[in-house]
């Protein structure tokens, strides 16, 4: 990891009182800041390679530029992207509440990050964007609980030529077997790498043994069933499964697909204020998932209907990028 001049990041952001170290990732690290006008916390992304890697500045510019386009309530939020020399800066929300992999959750709020990933991953798909590296690191709270999914920086817009490099991309415990065999990727490649982190929530655990290396993971990806969910509802267990099917083609086409087949299972399984009383706040829209019973002391309207579904857009040969650590 190359060392970050903090004096430096101070005058590429002169609006900015500048912090702590937040956290690592490849391609550089994460500072804490505030902006000093708007009395605002945020992190600050600080690419590392700028200066011997310009294909690392495009691509960190490429995810500045996906990030603003991604307007959802469960999506990171952008606030600045500066360049100055060889320095390349990131402003985003600042994410205090952690990542996901750090709580004990119930079954009903595991479903909850589910179906707030799951959303927030439709939003992209419909911008033809695969994120390519979905995992609890990568899903971290606000400070009053809402979960929001992070580091769009390995994803790839779904569209490519095919004179493009070939390199693994994502991290070896997440990736679908499509990714490992460097084949199409669509946004069913997005919902297996939710489906097992899904499979991890709900069981307490990781899916796979301890300490397999990575070509072992990659043949469980590929060959090996998910252990059962012995503790879980079969409704819900059947939509995880359907997640992590080893055939693209057999999962739920789009992040869509699965935040409704997730909603309806939760409500089946844990009963109609699910989402209500599991302790995770979630902002989706509201008639994906069932409405609890009218109060004694008002009127509901009748149910609205589904929202019409998003195209899915066409799977296309992409060339995968370096391993996460």
């Amino acid at each position: 990891m190359v060392a970050v001049d903090r004096d430096r990041v101070r005058a590429a952001l002169p609006g900015y009182t500048i912090g702590g170290q937040l956290g690592t990732g490849s391609s550089g690290l994460v500072l804490a800041g505030h902006h000093r006008d708007l009395d605002r916390p945020v992190a600050i992304k600080v690419l590392s390679t700028a200066a011997t890697d310009p294909a690392a500045v495009d691509a960190f510019r490429a995810e500045a530029q996906m990030l603003g386009r991604l307007d959802h309530p469960h999506i990171v939020r952008i606030h600045d992207f500066v360049v100055r020399d060889d320095l390349c800066l990131l402003v985003m929300e600042l994410l205090p509440g952690g990542p996901v992999g750090r709580r004990r959750l119930s079954p009903p709020a595991a479903c909850a990050v589910g179906l707030a990933v799951a959303h927030a991953l439709s939003q992209a798909h419909r911008f033809g964007i695969a994120h390519r590296d979905v995992k609890p690191a990568n899903i971290l709270f606000t400070g009053s609980g809402l979960p929001k999914l992070t580091d769009f920086g390995i994803a790839k817009i779904l569209e490519g030529t095919a004179g493009e490099a070939s390199r693994l991309a994502g991290t070896p415990r997440y990736m679908a077997p499509e990714q490992i065999r460097r084949g199409w990727l669509s946004p069913a490649t997005d919902v297996y790498g939710l489906g097992v982190v899904l499979h991890e929530l709900l069981r307490g655990e990781s899916m796979f043994p301890r300490d397999l290396p990575v070509s072992e993971l990659f043949r469980w990806h590929l060959e090996v069933e998910p252990p059962p969910l012995p503790a879980v509802p079969p409704v819900l267990g059947e939509v995880v499964a359907r997640a992590l099917a080893k055939d693209p083609a057999a999962r739920h086409p789009t992040g869509l697909d699965l935040a409704r087949e997730l909603a309806v299972a939760a409500g089946a399984a844990f009963g109609p204020r699910w989402l209500h009383d599991c302790g995770v706040t979630v902002r989706v829209v509201d008639d994906l998932v069932e409405q609890p019973p009218p109060r004694a002391d008002r009127h509901l309207a009748g149910p609205t209907s589904l929202p019409t579904p998003l195209p899915t857009p066409t799977p296309l040969p992409l060339p995968a990028p370096a391993l996460t650590p």
